[in-house]
């Protein structure tokens, strides 16, 4: 029996050990959305499709080598057919057989790009250039979902303050109605104050659950982030009441030389105008070279006999007279192309010093919440707790209680909504000058 009773203790106590929640924190968090975040796996795949990008621009540059074997086999005789006249002067028609029963051939071709008014070249440093600017968009996507995952970790921090505030408003109201339950058993209060203090915590149950939900739901978004299984149990190790300092204020030409999306709109326009180069080039003359080698045999047998080769070397001339207006018009439209890059870059320009300033007078709103949350969260708790000892004394209403507790759940939950306001707006800030911290705040 006691060893039984063993047993079965250490069976709950293994579940309730294994049935904890997973604990992540914030870097823990960021290193699975790094790892698992789809946003940025399709991220890396455009980095890896430049590199085949360059790859297939070099092999403008670089010679083509081909390879072809023929086999031809004759069911039927060919001649080759000669008129003289012979020596009493009459016509003869003469025969000779031209045609073998296997026929083998071998040809390798070598072409090779000469001159092409730099199309190789600039092709090469669009290659190039490009390479450089989807490894920019890379990063500065990684940035963006992962400043995305923090958002949304302290965000489920957030909610779940929130959550702990409805329940320990529920659980202060459940007190609260239970000492009153008592009081009027024993004829001290009237039945008039039980039911303001029954009404009171049968309220506050449906907020406690609403937040609840909130918080899950936080959870959840949190979880597709990072592909965790939606049905896995995790606990956020955190602390909302922890945030960093005020920044200071930045100019804008640092901004400029951070910003990894501005520098790959740079890198954008450089390779438009290359390609107005390219299309430009279609109006100029080409050169190219070959060189062939050629081996044949012919046999009656299986075997290879009689056999010819030959070497040749070549160049082509290909001079563009008229195209129908065709070639004119792609260099235009590589041109309109450049020109609204360039708009582009002017845009992004005014953008970025807009997003400047507007994050930072976000950052300094927020900052002055928490500091005056902070205050009215201190002055609501005391107020909270003198209308609970006056209510206990017979001084005050369960309407006085109530509205006391709900200022001090109101001034709680703006403190932590202010902080969670000032890292929200802490995060775009380093978007915006491009210092993303992926490790941490």
């Amino acid at each position: 029996m006691r060893t039984a009773l063993k047993i079965f203790l250490l069976v709950i106590i293994s579940n309730g050990i294994f049935a904890q929640a997973r604990q992540l924190d914030l870097a823990t968090v960021l290193q699975l959305a790094d790892a698992n975040n789809k946003d940025i796996k399709l991220a890396a795949a455009e980095v890896r499709n430049a590199d085949a990008l360059y790859r297939e621009a070099l092999s403008s540059a670089l010679p083509t080598v081909n390879l072809d074997f023929n086999y031809n086999r004759n069911f039927f005789d060919n001649f080759f057919y000669i008129s003289m006249t012979d020596s009493l002067g009459r016509q003869r028609t003469t025969k000779f057989n031209v045609t073998f029963k296997n026929e083998y051939q071998m040809n390798a071709v070598l072409n090779q790009t000469l001159y092409s008014f730099g199309k190789v070249g600039d092709a090469l440093d669009i290659a190039n250039y490009y390479e450089d600017f989807t490894d920019l968009n890379f990063r500065f996507q990684r940035e963006m979902v992962l400043n995305s995952v923090k958002k949304a970790f302290f965000r489920a921090l957030l909610l779940e303050k929130v959550w702990l505030v409805a329940k320990d408003s529920e659980s202060s109201a459940r007190e609260n109605y239970e000492n009153i339950k008592a009081r009027y058993d024993n004829g001290v209060v009237s039945e008039f104050a039980l039911l303001q203090s029954e009404v009171r915590w049968q309220n506050s149950i449906p907020e406690t659950m609403k937040a609840r939900k909130n918080y899950e739901l936080a959870l959840n978004n949190l979880k597709a982030l990072v592909d965790l299984p939606i049905d896995e149990d995790i606990k956020l190790a955190g602390d909302l009441e922890k945030f960093p300092p005020m920044p200071p204020e930045i100019s804008s030409d640092m901004v400029f030389e951070e910003r990894k999306d501005f520098n790959a709109m740079l890198l954008e326009k450089k390779m438009r105008e290359k390609a107005v180069n390219i299309e430009f080039a279609n109006h100029l003359p080409s050169i190219n070279g070959s060189l062939v080698y050629t081996y044949s045999a012919r046999s009656d047998e299986f075997k290879i006999d009689n056999t010819n080769d030959n070497l040749i070397f070549g160049l082509s001339v290909h001079i563009p007279v008229f195209s129908g207006g065709y070639t004119s018009a792609q260099v235009q439209k590589a041109k309109v192309e450049l020109d609204k890059v360039e708009t582009q870059i002017a845009k992004s320009r005014d953008n970025i010093n807009i997003q400047l300033k507007n994050v930072y007078l976000r950052l300094k709103e927020a900052h002055e919440r928490i500091i005056a949350g902070q205050k009215n969260v201190n002055t609501a708790r005391r107020a909270f707790e003198i209308a609970e000892t006056r209510v206990n004394n017979g001084l005050a209403t369960q309407l006085e209680l109530k509205d006391s507790r709900v200022l001090l759940d109101q001034a709680r939950v703006s403190f932590y909504s202010a902080i969670y306001d000032y890292l929200n707006a802490y995060f775009d800030w380093q978007q915006t000058i491009g210092r993303v911290n992926l490790k941490n705040i």
